[in-house]
């Protein structure tokens, strides 16, 4: 499949959305369902794209500045809020960033 723009839409509010610079996602948004904490969220900011390919692949490169315990950084195939995947580095302290994944799948998760 060839890249093309307009099969790319955002979900989730973001500050910039034109994949020319950095984005800036707002304070507390994460992607989260039916765990034992006792929250939801379905609100970060996700870049989508549309396809009809049964297989595919894709290669994503990020950096990210990170300051506050659960910042992440990652990707996300996602269905809907009840049926998606993350895979991120997620920060815990100066010293120490987190390799992580979620799977959900009808809104209850897999870690």
């Amino acid at each position: 499949m060839i890249f093309e723009k307009k099969n790319l839409f955002w979900i989730g509010e973001t500050d910039q959305s034109d994949m020319t610079g950095l984005l800036f996602t707002q304070p507390k948004t994460d992607l989260w369902q039916r765990n034992y904490y006792g929250f939801q969220n379905d609100s970060a900011p996700v870049l989508q794209m549309k396809t009809s390919e049964k297989y595919f692949s894709f290669i994503v490169k990020t950096e990210f500045d990170s300051k506050s315990r659960f910042d992440q950084c990652g990707i996300v195939v996602y269905l809907d809020s009840e049926n998606w995947m993350k895979a991120s580095i997620e920060y815990e302290n100066e010293q120490y960033r987190r390799l992580g994944s979620v799977v959900t799948n009808h809104r209850y998760f897999l870690m």
